[in-house]
């Protein structure tokens, strides 16, 4: 494996890439799938009030695997080919705006009492903006390793002369 002068992410076969990313994925969901089942057997165990301790750390524990699948993916998109790259890109982000639509528009939907609170994930109102901030964090980030001043950015309805 050789290495681009200007990226740290070594040159990896598609096939390669592939299997890296299966490799990775499938203890991930596992483990998550294992998780799903947990919280719910120590709210039985516990005739449904368990430490909030112990729920706090199964909640977080039963996150991370998504987390590390978006890390996952992320990998993968550096590791391959311009083609493989676009074709990811062109699925993740329709994907990515339905479900921060669907969100959104559920969370309005609770604001103004048409549908019920859902118990599951309450704040669903927050998930569209949590995913723009973060957006911009990280295209912030971005410019910054590649070495690009945030004060050059340009700004929305603004033309560069």
């Amino acid at each position: 494996m050789t290495a681009h002068a200007e990226s740290p992410v070594p040159e990896v076969t598609y096939k390669g890439a592939n299997k890296r990313y299966r490799r990775m994925f499938i203890p991930v969901m596992t483990f998550y799938v294992v998780f799903c089942f947990v919280g719910p057997l120590l709210m039985m165990a516990y005739k449904g009030a368990p430490p909030a301790w112990l729920m706090a750390t199964v909640g977080v524990i039963s996150g991370v695997p998504i987390a590390v699948v978006f890390w996952l993916i992320g990998r993968y998109l550096r590791e391959t080919d311009e083609f493989t790259r676009q074709i990811q890109l062109d699925a993740l982000l329709p994907a990515a705006g339905i479900t921060l639509s669907l969100a959104m528009i559920w969370g309005f939907l609770e604001l103004y009492l048409v549908v019920p609170r859902a118990k599951i994930f309450t704040p669903m109102i927050l998930v569209g903006p949590a995913f723009f901030f973060f957006y911009s964090m990280t295209f912030a980030v971005q410019r910054m390793l590649r070495g690009e001043s945030l004060k050059d950015i340009p700004h929305i309805g603004t033309r560069e002369r």
